[in-house]
């Protein structure tokens, strides 16, 4: 029996079904939903004058339904009705994700609604000190809100690593199976830690300094909750040249890791390769998959490497790597998979939006500074001439100048103007 809670609609947004995991999270009964129109069921808080709640979601069911497509609402606050309290509402943040139903002609016959209660997370963010939400029904930052999106992306995934079979919402005959519905193959011993490591790395986006992301709020939290970790390095790979590090916790730790670009070989690059962690607890012992990283690590006094693969279903895109200072480890730190999996939620969540961008701007630098050098070197002219040159002609060409200079590397030797 899948634990994420669903409800199932159809075309007239009449619930139709619902599972154990939805009235649990709303605290309603099934006889009460059942038939129910949703927004009778679940209509806006009448005390919450800015509530968006009805309305965004009627958007997105309506789109579903007309492009027969799944429509992700990101996080939504809808606070929903107190059973317990005739007339009161609960406080409620859900992440939302609307999927059609279809039947054999491929024609819409229902919806199905999934959400993710992110309600804890989101309540321990609105009494802060300013660098949060503000008191009241005020939504996070920017920050915040990514944490809140990677943490219901991270529970969606978990879902379907169980080995059980998916469950649909149970509703009256006729209701139809759901294919895909997810299950949890975790503990609620291991459930309970992994949400209060999310709490963590929630804080720690606060309380960070301004400009850091979520990514560098997961490796604040690791050295903080890891027994052992001195630091923590996420690094987008995309090939040698075009790896980036998103995140690290101190110079050490960056000195470290790219000390692996320098040397060609080292835990993390293995560990991006391969799709394996590669735990290397006591890294003085003699290495021969890589002995000049090992050399240069140990006299920087690096004791311990445990680099961790950030996979999707069908690649790996980065790793988190741990490093720990002085004497080896006994044994890896027991949380040190479920930080992994957690930047691992972090990283795909937002491949397409800062993380992506940076990546661009990293590689756009690469290829300008080494179209710079080339001129500078087959033209014999200073590298500030080369650049003033590269700038001049991108104008001219109405380029931008990363495109001009991938345009000029792809003709060497560049032909310039006497």
């Amino acid at each position: 029996m899948t634990t994420a809670p669903y409800l199932l609609l159809d075309t007239g947004l009449y619930i139709r079904g619902v599972n154990p995991a939805y009235l649990r999270a709303t605290g309603r009964s099934r006889e009460e939903l059942t038939g129910a129109f949703l927004f009778d069921a679940f209509p806006d808080n009448p005390e919450d004058t800015d509530s968006t709640g009805v309305h965004n979601l009627t958007t997105s069911l309506e789109r579903v339904l007309r492009h027969s497509t799944p429509h992700d609402m990101g996080i939504q606050r809808y606070d929903i009705p107190e059973s317990r309290a005739p007339g009161g509402f609960r406080v409620k943040a859900w992440s939302p994700v609307n999927s059609p139903l279809t039947d054999g002609d491929g024609r819409v016959v229902g919806v199905l609604h999934h959400v993710e209660d992110i309600t804890t997370v989101y309540e321990s963010l609105r009494h802060t000190d300013g660098s949060g939400t503000a008191d009241g029904a005020g939504q996070p930052t920017a920050l915040l809100r990514d944490v809140m999106l990677a943490l219901a992306f991270h529970q969606r995934a978990a879902r379907l690593t169980g080995p059980a079979a998916p469950a649909a919402p149970v509703g009256p005959p006729g209701a139809g199976a759901v294919a895909g519905a997810g299950t949890s193959g975790t503990s609620a011993a291991g459930l309970a830690r992994r949400d209060a490591l999310w709490h963590g790395i929630a804080h720690a986006a606060r309380q960070g300094p301004p400009g850091r992301g979520c990514l560098s709020a997961v490796c604040d939290c690791a050295v903080r909750e890891l027994p052992g970790a001195d630091a923590a390095v996420i690094t987008l790979h995309g090939g040698r040249s075009r790896s980036v590090q998103l995140a690290a916790t101190s110079q050490w730790g960056q000195q470290v890791e790219e000390l692996q670009w320098i040397t060609g070989s080292g835990p993390s690059l293995t560990a991006f390769v391969t799709g394996e962690p590669v735990l290397v607890p006591l890294l003085d012992r003699p290495s021969p998959s890589w002995p000049l990283f090992t050399d240069a690590a140990c006299r920087i006094g690096v004791g311990a490497a445990l680099a961790y693969p950030l996979s999707t279903a069908s690649t790996t895109v980065g790793t988190l790597t741990l490093y720990h200072w002085g004497r080896g480890l006994a044994k890896p730190p027991a949380d040190a998979e479920v930080f992994a999996q957690i930047a691992a939620a972090v990283l795909l969540a937002d491949l397409e939006g800062d993380i992506a961008a940076r990546a661009r701007a990293t590689a756009d630098r690469g290829d300008i500074n080494t179209a710079i050098g080339v001129l500078a070197a087959t033209q014999q002219i200073s590298t500030n001439d080369a650049l003033a040159w590269l700038r001049t002609m991108a104008r001219t060409k109405s380029m931008p100048l990363a495109d001009f200079a991938r345009e000029v590397l792809a003709r060497r030797p560049p032909e310039m103007p006497s």
